[in-house]
């Protein structure tokens, strides 16, 4: 089993817009409802660089956006450590569109909490906005001799004539009960499709359109034991559409991570009002600013 640095779970594009419906969820767009904000998407994790925190801002949404004036990087973006509370200030990059911190001073680490605090003049207006993480204990980990990732057919079986299935046993993290786990495949194309597969039937031309869908799969388990000794997790096959290999990233993610991730898509009640998901954000900005402990395996699908 092969294990390299992790990469981004995926990018987390939040457009702040205030808005509000009753009844028979008529929906009133406008600048009567829109206040601007600060958008922030930032992720740490423990023994890795900080960078590819993005900052931007809203839009109402009968505004064309304009990319030139989304990112915000004039802004003066600063990383705390709470522990001493020593302000590290973050620059902004061009190339990759985010601010970072490039100096030595600073390490992310097990169990530790940090404040980013964010200040970014909006249509004028003079916004602060500010979050704190509190990094995840050390002990997360995938267990590789407990784990099933050798090559297998699309839903091959035993001699028994049971599925067999991909499994990933890991040490949790005391404290964390929520996991994410990021399914990618990486020969993800029309041609490599398991059209003969158990759950749908797909024409090439569906797939093409709805490529992404199924080449990115986004898994979570919560609740869990954090102070057993181990975690398994079997890999289901409604999650492999596709021959070839995959990347399988684990996060062990803190209560901003959790929070988030379990409400950003469940914002209309059943009578038509919205409200915004839980963002952990206080003054004048929306996002995420979370961390994580992160662990990848590679898996072979066969043809």
């Amino acid at each position: 089993m092969k294990r390299k640095s992790f990469k981004k779970l995926f990018p987390l594009i939040v457009l702040a817009v205030s808005f509000y419906s009753c009844g028979e969820g008529t929906v009133e767009i406008g600048q009567n409802t829109y206040e601007p904000k600060i958008v922030i998407e930032g992720y740490l994790y423990p023994g890795q660089k900080i960078e590819n925190i993005r900052i931007t801002r809203n839009i109402p949404l009968n505004r064309r956006p304009d990319p030139k004036t989304l990112i915000l990087f004039n802004a003066d973006v600063k990383l705390v450590d709470l522990q001493n509370n020593e302000e590290f200030k973050l620059t902004f990059n061009p190339q990759k569109f985010s601010f970072e911190y490039s100096g030595t001073n600073l390490s992310i680490g097990f169990g530790k909490s940090y404040k980013l605090i964010v200040s970014a003049k909006v249509d004028e207006k003079n916004l602060t906005a500010s979050s704190i993480t509190t990094v995840p204990q050390a002990g997360f980990k995938i267990i590789d001799g407990l784990s099933k990732t050798e090559p297998l057919f699309y839903r091959e079986r035993d001699d028994k004539g049971n599925v067999k299935n991909f499994s990933v046993t890991f040490s949790p993290s005391v404290g964390t009960d929520f996991y994410v786990i990021s399914i990618v495949s990486l020969n993800a194309s029309d041609s490599t499709f398991i059209y003969d597969n158990a759950y749908v039937e797909m024409s090439r031309e569906e797939i093409k359109n709805d490529l992404e869908a199924h080449k990115f799969r986004l898994m979570w388990l919560q609740n869990i034991n954090s102070r057993s000794s181990k975690i398994k997790y079997d890999l289901d096959w409604i999650n492999i559409w596709f021959y070839g290999d995959y990347r399988i990233i684990f996060y062990a993610g803190d209560n901003n991570f959790k929070q988030f991730v379990l409400t950003y898509k469940s914002v209309q009640e059943f009578d038509g009002n919205f409200h915004e998901p839980r963002m952990n954000m206080q003054g004048d900005g929306i996002g995420i600013f979370a961390s994580a402990i992160a662990d990848t395996v590679y898996l072979k699908v066969k043809k």
